[in-house]
């Protein structure tokens, strides 16, 4: 029986969500372990829910984080000033690599 975490539950809900929309790129492409390191304290994405006690299953479910509260967590625990920001960065780093 494949057991999946709850990072690969969320991954393919944001994933699926993407296929809706041409030329997406998947979550799993933009927050890499090396992304993670690089940038955070944490090694990978779900560290980073896991320190901030968020549980995600859903798209819903982290569509429902994302409030002023992440964002503060964010600033906190990574090297950006929220979300979006981190977003961002992690869509540029992605088109970079891929130039």
């Amino acid at each position: 029986m494949d057991k999946k975490t709850d990072l690969d539950k969320v991954t393919e809900a944001i994933e699926q969500s993407d296929r809706q929309f041409s030329g997406m790129v998947s979550f799993n492409d933009l927050f890499t372990p090396s992304f993670m390191t690089l940038h955070t304290q944490f090694s990978n994405f779900k560290e980073l829910l896991d320190a901030g006690n968020y549980n995600v299953n859903s798209l819903a479910d982290f569509n429902a984080i994302l409030n002023p509260e992440f964002d503060e967590f964010i600033n906190r625990t990574t090297k950006f000033k929220s979300w979006e920001e981190m977003q961002s960065t992690a869509v540029a780093e992605y088109f970079k690599k891929k130039a």
